[in-house]
C-alpha cells in the first residue's frame, strides 16, 4: 500500500530506530476487536485473546461476517478498534465512576465511545451522545439503541450550539475529526486524502471544537481528547494548548509498560508496531479554572402529553421496573419513558438544544392497545418475563431479513424473536401466521440461505 512520502518523512523523523518497525506494521493486517456487551450475555468469543486495558475488549483471530451473526443484531457486541478503548483506562483514571455523572460525547458517531461510556457509568448517570454530520445520527442512534440504555439522549448540532450549558458537565470526551494518519493501513481512502495543508486544517477544526467543548467542563471536571492520526500538531500541541489558555492541567496517567503505549510530553500515542491496535493518541486533563454554571429554564418538549399514574399499567406487562420511568407522548404517538431520576437532566437538553432525541421510545398506544418498538426489544429495561420465541441460527437471520416466520409451539399474541436468549425483536404471532414487526432500516440485505 502506498502511503503519502511527506507523510513518511515526517514518522521517519519522529521514530528515528523504530521506523523500519513501523513500516513493517504498516504493510500488516488491521487487528480485529471487539467490545462486549456487559448488559447483554454472549456465547461466542469465549477463547478470544482478552484486550488488556478493557475488560470487556476481545481480539478475534479473524474477522468473521459480522453481518451474518444474529447476536451483532441483538446488541451483544460492538467492533471496536482496540487503541481506542484506552478511554476507558483515562477514564478509569481520573473519574469517580461509581458516582453519578453527567458526560457529553461531542463527536459520537457511529457510537464506539458512547457505548464505551455507558457501560462504564452508573445507570443513575446521564450521557448527551452528540453528532454534528445529519447523515450520520441515524447510525449512531441504531448503534445506542442496540446498547440498550436509557440514560442517554442524541443531539445533532455544532459544539458552539451547547454555549448555554456553561460548566454543565462532569465529563466531555472529543474523540476529533482529524487527517486518519492512523487508519492508513486499513483505510486507503484515508491516505488518498492526506496533505500537509490537511494536516494544518484538521488541527484548526479540532482546536475551534476544543474551544466551545473547554467552556462545557465543570470545575474539577474532565477533559478526554483523542484521535486517530500521529502528529504533534492534532495531538500534543492542541493539549498543550489547552493547558496553557483554557484553564485545564494535564493529567499523567500509570499505563502498563507492557502495553507498549508511548508517554508523549502531552498525553499517550499508540504505534502499530508497538501496540495490537491501530494509531491512537488520547490525553485527559483536569478543569481547573472556576466556572459558574448559569440557571436554564427547564420545561416539558411542546406537544408532548404526560401519562397519567392511573393510566401507565399498560407498561407493567412491558418494562421490568415501570416505577422507575416517567411517561410522555409524543404529537406522532410515540410514547416514550424518560428514568425519573434523570428527568431534569433529560428537559434541560431538550430545552437548550433544538435538534435531540430524548427519552427511550418504548411503543405506540393505539385505543386500548400498546404497540411496543424495537427499541424497547432491544432495551434493558424490558421485562424478562415477555413471551419468547427461541430461534435457530437459520431461522434468527431469516427474522432478521424481515420474513415471516410460523412455529405451533409459539405462544400467540406478541413475542419476543431471540438468539442464544438475545432479543431480536418482535413477532405478532396469529392462528394461521406470524408478522415479522422488524423495522425495514434494520433488516439484512444480503443473502443469508
Amino acid at each position: 500500500m502506498a502511503h503519502p512520502p511527506a507523510f513518511l518523512d515526517r514518522m521517519k523523523a519522529d521514530l528515528g530506530g523504530e521506523y523500519p518497525d513501523f513500516l513493517v506494521a504498516l504493510e500488516q493486517p488491521a487487528p480485529v476487536s471487539i467490545r462486549l456487551n456487559p448488559s447483554k450475555t454472549v456465547q461466542a468469543f469465549g477463547n478470544a485473546d482478552l484486550i488488556p486495558w478493557h475488560p470487556d475488549g476481545r481480539y478475534l483471530a479473524e474477522r468473521p461476517s459480522f453481518t451474518l451473526d444474529p447476536s451483532f443484531h441483538a446488541g451483544a457486541y460492538y467492533v471496536q478498534e482496540a487503541s481506542s478503548m484506552l478511554i476507558h483506562e483515562a477514564l478509569r483514571q481520573t473519574v469517580d465512576l461509581g458516582q453519578k455523572l453527567r458526560v457529553l460525547d461531542l463527536c459520537a458517531a457511529p457510537g464506539g465511545k458512547s457505548t464505551l461510556l455507558l457501560s462504564a457509568l452508573t445507570p443513575d448517570s446521564f450521557l448527551v451522545s452528540n453528532e454534528v454530520i445529519q447523515s450520520r445520527v441515524a447510525p449512531l442512534k441504531m448503534n445506542l439503541e442496540k446498547w440498550g440504555h436509557a440514560n442517554v439522549a442524541v443531539t445533532n448540532h455544532d459544539p458552539e450550539d451547547f454555549e448555554r450549558l456553561v460548566g454543565y458537565f462532569d465529563v466531555v470526551l472529543v474523540d476529533a475529526p482529524c487527517s486518519g494518519e492512523g487508519l492508513f493501513r486499513k483505510d486507503e481512502d484515508a491516505a488518498g486524502h492526506w496533505s500537509e495543508a490537511s494536516v494544518e486544517l484538521c488541527a484548526a477544526r479540532q482546536r475551534r471544537i476544543l474551544t466551545a467543548a473547554a467552556e462545557l467542563v465543570g470545575e474539577g471536571g474532565v477533559l478526554i481528547y483523542s484521535t486517530c492520526t500521529f502528529n504533534a500538531s492534532e495531538n500534543e500541541d492542541n493539549v498543550k494548548w489547552l493547558t496553557e489558555t483554557c484553564g485545564f492541567e494535564h493529567l499523567p496517567l500509570a499505563l502498563n509498560p507492557d502495553w507498549g503505549i508511548v508517554e508523549m510530553a502531552y498525553g499517550y500515542q499508540c504505534y502499530p508496531h508497538r501496540v495490537r491496535g491501530e494509531g491512537f493518541f488520547f490525553a485527559a486533563l483536569r478543569k481547573t479554572a472556576t466556572t459558574k454554571q448559569p440557571f436554564i429554564k427547564t420545561y416539558l418538549p411542546k406537544d408532548w402529553q404526560r401519562i397519567m399514574e392511573k393510566q401507565q399499567g399498560v407498561f407493567e406487562k412491558w418494562i421490568s421496573q415501570p416505577a422507575d420511568y416517567e411517561y410522555f407522548v409524543r404529537p406522532e404517538g410515540t410514547v416514550v419513558a424518560v428514568p425519573s431520576l434523570l428527568k431534569e437532566a433529560f428537559f434541560t437538553i431538550g430545552s437548550v438544544l433544538k435538534k435531540r432525541s430524548i427519552g427511550m421510545e418504548i411503543g405506540e398506544l393505539k385505543n386500548k392497545d400498546f404497540i411496543p418498538s424495537h427499541t424497547l426489544a432491544l432495551a434493558n429495561l424490558l421485562n424478562p418475563h415477555l413471551p419468547k420465541a427461541n430461534l435457530t441460527k437459520e431461522q434468527a437471520l431469516l427474522f432478521l431479513k424481515k420474513e415471516n416466520l410460523w412455529e405451533v409451539e409459539w405462544e400467540r399474541g406478541w413475542t419476543l424473536a431471540t438468539y442464544e436468549n438475545l432479543p431480536l425483536g418482535w413477532m405478532k404471532v396469529l392462528d394461521n401466521r406470524s408478522n415479522n414487526y422488524l423495522p425495514a432500516g434494520w433488516r439484512i440485505r444480503m443473502d443469508v440461505r
